[in-house]
């Protein structure tokens, strides 16, 4: 997330909302923004509709995939810390770009923890 919000403002410039959605409590949204530095839009969806909506996987399998741990060091290693929990801990995110007409753009969903889209793509199909 530290990474999507850093490029931010190349999603303004193209005239993008970028939005995020997450299953936790909205009390948890200062310390969210404390850890990711993310400061546009930020919803929760507690029920996790967006989630089903868009299909992102919801299990432990996500957790025990291959490249996770891996992922996980990498993580450690470039200064990235595991905050506290926050909603569902066992539900994979992704990203989708949807247009105006509600026309699906782009697809990314997590298969494992740690997976994250490629900025590039998502900005390359706007």
């Amino acid at each position: 997330m530290a990474d999507l919000a850093q490029h931010q403002n190349a999603f303004e410039a193209r005239g993008l909302n970028l939005v995020v959605i997450g299953s936790g409590s909205p009390r948890h949204f200062d310390s969210f923004r404390a850890a990711t530095g993310y400061k546009g839009l930020l919803f929760t969806d507690p029920g996790r509709k967006a989630y089903d909506l868009l299909g992102f996987s919801n299990g432990i399998s996500g957790l025990l995939r291959p490249g996770v741990l891996f992922r996980g060091l990498v993580a450690l290693k470039s200064g990235h810390r595991q905050g506290a929990v926050q909603g569902n801990t066992l539900q994979l995110g992704g990203a989708a770009v949807i247009s105006p007409e509600e026309k699906l753009l782009y697809y990314f969903a997590e298969r494992s923890a740690g997976e994250h889209p490629d900025i590039e793509d998502l900005l390359a199909c706007c």
